[in-house]
């Protein structure tokens, strides 16, 4: 093997050295890139291959490897292989890894800003919380000084996709819920499903299908991949949209000394196609995986409906849950280190309400249920 410099922090030189990974040709005084180098950024990725995240992740390192003629150039290890999932943000920060993509709730103490979205009612749209959360963590003073902190760059964040409900029995609304035992992850999930009077079970995905089979769960609140990816369409045969909306977020994040010392050049092809992932690219590559499940449900025999609730059910659940978890997610955010809730959180709002006003594309979900019932 060539040897040649890493794009990566000095204080992870050693973590590098121990894993033998590959670096890049070149490097000036300060231990980066000069420009016409050719840099390898190693990735630790949670996300696993035939999931709608995948082909997120996928059309950034392709487009970084594109647009830069092969002088960025990505090793992409298997999901999980460097470091496991709940440590990535970690093997990032340390510089075993200089790109991230894991869910973000599994650090939320370094991710105050991201885990906003896990309380549910906030957002409907795919889209817009992808492009939200870009503006706000970008422009949001507390969220930049966040970022900072931690020695990250936020490249983007999106939802795994629309909160669903599948059950054996139809479910209108918060009625139906009632005495239920629910498989729900998520502290904040959690508890808006106790309000609603449902028995909360906490279960790893991959247990959830012998759960549904020995009757330990009567029901799932998961997303597109439930049904298809975890097999639960065998188990339950009716599925609907509460409008609980997003719940959780994806991130991919950088270390922020391997971005800071790549030459200026490919910083800027970094930031460009950032801006396009964010813009709108992003979910037009988890739509493609989205459409194909949604294909799955439908031609699937045991499936019976796929409906969304009336907005009335869904505004008594949120109302009667959303204003004590906000409050909540501010105590807590406050605990890591986000300096102005307030501010982040009215930033946040208005970002939504912009984005919402352009022109999106449609959410998976919603377009799966016009599909179903058209």
């Amino acid at each position: 093997m060539n040897r040649k410099t890493t794009i990566r922090s000095l204080t992870a030189l050693a973590a590098v050295a121990s894993l033998g990974l590959a670096a890049c040709s070149g490097g000036d005084a300060k231990g980066g890139a000069s420009s016409g180098d050719t840099v390898t950024l190693h990735m630790a990725t949670m996300v696993q291959p035939k999931v709608p995240s995948a082909p997120v992740q996928n059309w950034f390192l392709d487009e970084l490897e594109k647009r830069s003629d092969g002088r960025i150039k990505i090793d992409r290890s298997e999901p999980e292989t460097i470091c496991p999932a709940p440590e990535i943000a970690e093997c990032v920060r340390d510089g075993r890894a200089d790109i991230g993509i894991t869910i973000a709730d599994y650090t939320p103490q370094l991710f105050p800003t991201l885990s906003l979205v896990s309380v549910p009612f906030m957002v409907d749209n795919s889209q817009a919380l992808m492009q939200t959360l870009a503006k706000v963590n970008d422009e949001n003073a507390a969220a930049k000084a966040k970022w900072d902190e931690i020695g990250l760059k936020m490249v983007a964040a999106w939802g795994p996709g629309k909160l669903i409900l599948g059950t054996k029995e139809p479910v209108h609304g918060l009625d139906d819920i009632q005495n239920v035992k629910y498989r729900v992850t998520g502290p904040f999930l959690q508890a808006a499903f106790k309000e609603a009077g449902a028995n909360v079970v906490a279960l790893p995905a991959a247990e959830t299908y012998e759960a549904v089979e020995r009757g330990l769960a009567d029901a799932v609140a998961w997303t597109l991949d439930g049904p298809v990816d975890y097999k639960l369409m065998e188990q339950l045969s009716v599925w609907t949209d509460p409008g609980v909306g997003h719940y959780t977020t994806f991130v991919i994040m950088l270390n922020k000394d391997a971005y800071e010392k790549l030459p200026e050049d490919l910083r800027k092809i970094v930031d460009e196609v950032r801006d396009e992932l964010n813009g709108g690219e992003g979910m037009k590559a988890f739509a493609t995986r989205t459409t194909e499940q949604c294909d799955a449900i439908k031609e699937f025999p045991k499936t019976e409906s796929f409906t969304a609730w009336d907005e009335a059910e869904t505004t008594k659940w949120r109302d009667q849950v959303q204003e004590g978890l906000l409050q909540k997610w501010a105590d807590q955010a406050k605990t890591d280190g986000l300096t102005d809730t307030e501010g982040y959180l009215a930033d946040y709002k208005a970002a939504l309400e912009a984005a919402g006003a352009e022109d999106l594309l449609e959410d998976p979900v919603a377009a799966c249920i016009a599909k179903f019932n058209g």
